[in-house]
């Protein structure tokens, strides 16, 4: 009996059911969902009140909730407005794209020694993916096979740190690229350079690190032009909407 006590779990009788996931958790998640699918744009405030009014939860949770977001860079909070879905500048643009170079190196260099052959499959089933859409001019599917490919990747450097990271980059990137992506001809590519990318990562350290900081810069390069071209819209808009209102 003496033993048996022993090894009864501290735990016992407390009558705790573990929930898979906080409500906390999932009002992070449809926030992240709405933000990202670019429902709710960059710049807009995140009421408290109105959200947890539509939402059927406490104030504490939207403001809990925004707390996550924040640390994925989704939410800012600034003075005198509060919680705001956060607006990625040009240089947000240039330092996202930077610390994902030096991520995407390490998995690179990483997956050249110990050449996982499930890693390489995984690579090669969504290279051909993002050919299939990028061939039908699914926007959305390129993108979504892109992000896919580099969190694969980042698989490879077999760091959880890393790989938490690089998700929280791509998260600031898909903020950039929300509005974008409702546009069938925002890529603006005459072709896809996943290829390419996944033979040099076939090949030595060296080509696979150069490869990829090619195709990390091409992408800087063409979020920052997407980033211009709504930019010029919204001028334009505004204009339109002064001369209308005189």
């Amino acid at each position: 009996m003496g033993d048996a006590s022993v090894l009864a779990s501290p735990l016992a009788g407390l009558g705790v059911a573990i929930q898979r996931q906080s409500t906390t958790e999932q009002v992070a998640g449809a926030l992240r969902d709405a933000i990202l699918a670019g429902k709710i744009p960059p710049g807009t405030p995140l009421r408290e009140v109105a959200l947890a009014a539509e939402l059927g939860v406490s104030r504490n949770t939207v403001r809990e909730a925004a707390r996550l977001l924040g640390g994925e860079g989704l939410v800012r909070h600034q003075m005198n407005r509060g919680i705001v879905v956060a607006e990625i500048t040009a240089a947000d643009v240039r330092d996202i794209y930077a610390a994902r170079a030096a991520v995407e190196a390490a998995a690179a260099e990483a997956l050249t020694v110990h050449r996982d052959p499930a890693i390489f499959q995984q690579l090669e089933n969504l290279v051909g993916q993002i050919e299939d859409a990028f061939a039908r001019g699914d926007v959305a599917g390129v993108l979504d096979g892109d992000r896919l490919f580099h969190a694969t990747l980042v698989v490879a450097a077999r760091s959880p740190r890393l790989t938490g990271f690089h998700t929280q980059l791509q998260h600031e990137q898909r903020l950039a690229l929300s509005l974008a992506e409702r546009s069938s001809r925002a890529l603006g590519r005459s072709a896809d350079d996943h290829r390419a990318l996944l033979d040099a990562l076939r090949g030595t350290p060296a080509q696979a690190k150069a490869q990829v900081s090619i195709h990390l810069q091409a992408g800087a390069a063409e979020l920052l032009r997407l980033r211009d071209l709504l930019d010029q819209r919204k001028r334009r808009e505004a204009a339109d909407a002064g001369q209308h209102q005189r």
